[in-house]
């Protein structure tokens, strides 16, 4: 098995250089953070690797707008500020891991599904021709037939939640909601196929109202000074302003919280490289993590989120790393016994509520490969592994589903 997904941090925690894969499954596992019973004690190194994409050597060429006042025309002056302010932190983030670490960008990847018994080509048997006068056979191709029910690896205390959003039982009360919405998105619209494919929200207004929706203020703890949410947002200013402005932003105006501190995502290459050039106009090399406290009950020591820039090698499409460790090991920002739920998630984390119309996509066992499992090489891609996916509604609201396969 690889080593920790923290393949590097300054000692202020600032910069970490995070590897995405073993992210996930490093949250498959209890932390000693988290409440512990006799039925979930697993606070081991995880024994699951996740398949995923080749970690990619080039940043990638993008287009640029022909008129060079775009972007100007395009942004706001507060816009163009924050831009270079983020900008400036990750050229110094890359900076600092250049001058400190000389180890590798990410671990080895898992990037082919599991090789199962007589796979691939079938199982050949002999049949008896029954209309030969001679004790001939004839020989056919069977392949192997496909189980009507997809099994899960489901993390321990792990809950998912599918179908329209309401409350989860018990008035149950969360120190972080982590949300990453489907922005609306052209590109992602585009895309047809593959494993990171979603369906975006198709405007604005039908992204504001569906946030809008969500009780992030009666679900969010008064505990530790007021629970955390923490907002992944692209890099368009229109969203941004829709959580941010201070009269009419959802931040303050229907979530009841305020902004405390934000986190950079930075994607880079297997060599370090950001993945687009910083300066390009229509993509961005990064995403923001915008971090907010609810408020009216803050205490000493609860104040700003010092600014994180987590610089990882990307993977399939919209696949974001696991944070749970991240917010764990930050001084002050989460209790001992924490409750956590993720929104719009794909993954489940360990002891951690998650919500959303595919919220055991990729739980599913055939994106995971035991340890010591042997993988086909170079035969069958992640690309290539059915698109049908999860069926999200096979998870009835509110309940665990028995993982099949790890008895």
């Amino acid at each position: 098995m690889p080593g920790s997904g923290i393949l590097w941090q300054n000692e202020a925690k600032t910069v970490v250089l995070l590897d995405l894969p073993r992210s996930i499954e490093e949250a498959q596992c209890l932390s000693d953070k988290q409440p512990l019973s006799q039925e979930a004690t697993n606070v081991t190194a995880p024994s699951r690797r996740l398949i995923s994409s080749p970690a990619p050597q080039h940043p990638f060429l993008t287009p640029e707008p022909k008129s060079s006042d775009y972007a100007q025309s395009a942004t706001s002056p507060s816009s163009q500020i924050a831009e270079l302010m983020t900008i400036a932190s990750v050229e110094s983030a890359l900076h600092e891991i250049g001058t400190s670490y000389q180890g590798p960008w990410c671990l080895p990847r898992i990037t082919s599904k599991p090789k199962q018994p007589n796979d691939q080509h079938g199982i050949l048997e002999h049949e008896e021709d029954e209309h030969s006068k001679s004790s001939s056979k004839t020989t056919r191709l069977k392949r192997p037939s496909k189980p009507s029910t997809p099994s899960y690896h489901l993390p321990p205390k792990s809950h998912p939640l599918t179908g329209p959003f309401s409350p989860p039982p018990n008035h149950q009360k969360f120190n972080l909601i982590l949300l990453d919405p489907p922005w609306p998105n052209r590109s992602a619209k585009r895309k047809r196929s593959g494993h990171g494919t979603y369906t975006p929200l198709n405007s604005l207004s039908s992204t504001s109202q569906l946030l809008c929706s969500f009780p992030i203020s009666s679900l969010l703890s008064d505990e530790n000074g007021g629970g955390l949410v923490a907002v992944w947002v692209t890099n368009s200013s229109k969203f941004q302003h829709l959580l941010l402005d201070p009269k009419k932003g959802i931040f303050a105006k229907n979530w009841g919280v305020e902004l405390v501190g934000e986190w950079i995502l930075l994607k880079v290459t297997s060599q370090g490289e950001p993945i687009v050039d910083l300066g390009s106009k229509w993509r961005k090399p990064y995403e923001r993590l915008l971090i907010a406290r609810k408020r009216g009950v803050a205490e000493a020591g609860t104040g700003a989120v010092k600014t994180k820039v987590i610089v990882s090698v990307p993977d399939i499409h919209s696949r974001k790393p696991n944070l749970k460790r991240l917010f764990e090991e930050e001084e002050g920002l989460l209790p001992t016994g924490y409750t956590a739920m993720e929104m719009f998630a794909r993954n489940l984390t360990a002891g951690w509520w998650a919500w959303g119309n595919e919220v055991t996509k990729f739980q599913e066992e055939q994106y995971w490969v035991e340890e010591g499992e042997e993988v086909v090489s170079e035969v069958t891609a992640l690309e290539e592994l059915t698109e049908e996916g999860v069926d999200s509604a096979a998870v009835p609201r509110g309940c665990v589903q028995e993982d099949h396969t790890a008895k």
